[in-house]
């Protein structure tokens, strides 16, 4: 089995790791040379051109594209002289369904295939094994099952269907038309803005709760207005939590037990109950606003995904310790970059 995979970054190479270890023949490309380097250390075929990957395969051809959303149009005119028809692209990456929506019409017009496929896991579950929301074709996406059970590590027939704990093995899914891959993976996205908002408001909680160990944090962190603060006065209950144990023990059974809260009792290990060296300024994607614009369109109220995307819209040079939350668990789940508290400001990440 063979595929061309186009763009190599933290997703993209963890994915062709995984279908090398699968036995998959990979051709890659990307247009920076080091990552190029890194695929061709892990067995991968390596192109100097994007025609050079079509050159290598054989029709009918396969190609995945794990680039930014704002490169795939880009990409697919650059790569579309040397596809023909019967050719299957992918896009795997975080597109705006209405683009894909458009693509597969554009692409249909020369007999070639096209499927949207949101990715969902981050860097480990490109690595271990992925959740895959696909959208297009019924036909081409039955056609290209392989590629699919490979990158997500599906147990299909041999986990039980009632099982509640959490399965870090990845799983598949045809979820509709042409679009619909995009979209589920907009929603899905939309619903993790709120759901790490709800995580972070609830430790910034037990945080300022223990008040005497985390006077300056909250003078820092809160107006001066603050009931916490009122009087210049420590006003909180001063339990003594110890927080890395609660996320640990969050996560051990209780009704909100889930990869985020497991996430963010890794980064208390990792960077400390105080987060010191991650900013408090949380940086947002594009799938949070195509959310909530979408919402409006459909007449859907969506006040929690909203507050959550116009809290990270408000963080910029407003930093907070619920941001400091959210920034960490981007870093964790998607290895996205984040400032440091005491070089923001000056542009440089982590």
């Amino acid at each position: 089995m063979t595929i061309g995979y186009i763009g190599l970054g933290k997703m993209g190479l963890a994915q062709v790791e995984r279908l090398l270890e699968k036995k998959w023949r990979v051709v890659a490309w990307n247009r920076s040379p080091e990552p190029r380097g890194k695929a061709k250390k892990l067995g991968a075929e390596v192109a100097e051109t994007l025609g050079g990957v079509c050159e290598r395969l054989k029709v009918p051809r396969l190609v995945w594209l794990m680039v930014p959303a704002a490169a795939v149009s880009d990409v697919l005119k650059e790569l579309g002289p040397h596809l023909s028809k019967g050719d299957t692209a992918i896009d795997g990456g975080n597109s705006f369904y209405k683009h894909s929506m458009r693509r597969v019409k554009e692409l249909a017009r020369r007999g070639i295939h096209f499927l949207d496929v949101g990715v969902s896991g981050g860097p480990s579950g490109a690595r271990n094994g992925a959740c895959l929301m696909i959208g297009g074709d019924k036909k081409t996406f039955e056609k290209h099952k392989a590629l699919f059970q490979a990158l997500s590590g599906s147990q299909r027939g041999l986990a039980s269907s009632n099982e509640a704990k959490p399965r870090h093995e990845g799983d598949y899914a045809h979820v509709g038309k042409s679009g619909a891959g995009h979209f589920v993976k907009m929603v899905h996205n939309g619903i993790e803005y709120g759901m790490m908002q709800a995580i972070a408001e609830g430790f910034s909680i037990l945080q300022l709760a223990d008040s005497r160990r985390r006077y300056a944090d909250q003078r820092r962190h809160h107006p001066p207005q603050s009931p916490l603060l009122r009087g210049g006065k420590e006003r909180g209950v001063r339990f003594g939590f110890n927080l890395k144990e609660i996320a640990r023990l969050y996560n051990q059974g209780s009704v909100i037990e889930s990869r985020l809260v497991g996430w963010l009792a890794k980064a208390y290990r990792e960077h400390g109950e105080d987060l010191k060296d991650i900013s408090g300024e949380a940086a947002h994607s594009g799938e949070g606003l195509w959310t909530v614009e979408t919402a409006k369109e459909l007449g859907v109220s969506v006040d929690v995904i909203e507050k959550s995307l116009e809290f990270r819209l408000k963080s910029t040079g407003n930093p907070s310790y619920t941001g400091q939350i959210v920034s960490a668990l981007r870093n964790q789940f998607g290895g996205h970059e984040v400032h440091t508290q005491n070089t923001r400001g000056k542009g440089t990440q982590t």
